[in-house]
């Protein structure tokens, strides 16, 4: 995709949008050459991106472009605010098609990452603000939660058999393994015996019919603390009905940098609104404790980005244990 984003490209996606493109700029994220495409205009700035489909669902880039854009607008009827506003096309649809990929446009948020306590009360917020907004117009029934984990362990099943013929093989990564290894089959085991506690069984089971949307990708570079203040999500196309759990349980992973400060706002924050019980803190921590880069990182052992993600493992092995310790403590508080 890297010569993709022509002018008259962008200009024909925009224009079916109500807007005239002044200027553009491609953006890179850590993944992709051109995530984004920056538009300034006479009205504002705005940021058009192409639709990313979810490679682990069977259905077609189309279904999930509207599923999404369905999402997206019960989002904004019921007011929620920590979403960059979405743009309707001239055709009255949240997305268009061009050259057989979706696009759609938002109003482009400047500012900052999070930085400090504050900011994380802010995301807590926002995501029981989600949450909670969400599961009022949903009646969709499922096991949420237990359907995640169930994708967990086989990932877990993989990750063990891929260590052993590492070790056995002299594969690459295989010092790493012989390191760690052992350690994220202790923390994995953990945490599936608790997952059978009788209790969270239990809470499992309610689970099937309090369906709510989750986010479920949010990362540092998915939060942004505009100008004034605001907390804004962006980059939504894997919002779906999931697990709240598991939701809160990867935000705490992929955003505070296992600083104690930053874990205990956004727990703060999210139990303003959404006060948790002991089993809910259990079932959050649990899922915390998962080795799940690891489990990432072995899936494809040739990818630069794989042995990227097992350095920050080995680097912030004592800092995770210790935000489990964290974690454990407010169980039990």
């Amino acid at each position: 995709m890297a010569n993709s984003y022509t002018k008259t490209r962008i200009r024909k996606i925009t224009r079916l949008f109500g807007l005239i493109p002044l200027s553009s700029d491609s953006i890179a994220s850590f993944y992709r050459k051109n995530a984004i495409v920056q538009i300034q205009t006479e009205s504002g700035t705005y940021a058009l991106k192409p639709f990313i489909r979810n490679l682990f669902l069977r259905s077609s880039t189309i279904h999930q472009i509207k599923t999404t854009a369905d999402y997206i607008q019960l989002l904004m009827n019921s007011g929620f605010s920590y979403m960059p506003k979405w743009l309707t096309s001239n055709s009255g649809t949240l997305w268009t098609l061009n050259q057989g990929r979706p696009f759609y446009i938002t109003a482009w948020i400047k500012g900052r990452n999070l930085e400090n306590q504050e900011d994380f009360e802010k995301l807590g917020r926002a995501l029981a603000t989600l949450h909670t907004t969400s599961s009022r117009f949903l009646h969709t029934k499922g096991p949420f939660t237990l359907k995640q984990i169930r994708f967990w362990q086989i990932q877990d099943r993989l990750f063990r058999r891929r260590m052993a013929k590492a070790i056995q093989t002299n594969e690459r990564n295989r010092g790493w393994y012989k390191k760690y290894g052992k350690s994220c089959k202790r923390l994995s085991d953990r945490a599936w015996t608790d997952l059978r506690n009788p209790e969270i069984v239990d809470l499992l089971e309610k689970e099937l019919f309090r369906p709510a949307l989750i986010h479920n990708d949010i990362t540092s570079p998915n939060v942004i603390i505009s100008d004034d203040g605001q907390l804004f999500i962006i980059d939504w196309d894997h919002i779906k009905i999931g697990s709240v759990y598991v939701d809160v349980a990867k935000a705490l992973m992929n955003t505070t940098q296992f600083n104690p400060d930053f874990i205990q706002s956004l727990l703060k924050g999210y139990e303003e609104l959404y006060p948790l019980d002991r089993t809910e803190r259990k079932l959050i921590s649990s899922l915390y404790g998962l080795p799940r880069e690891a489990w990432q990182a072995t899936r494809f052992p040739n990818r630069p980005r794989s042995r990227e993600m097992l350095d920050i493992m080995e680097q912030t092995w004592l800092l995770r244990l210790k935000a489990m310790d964290l974690l454990d403590e407010w169980t039990n508080q």
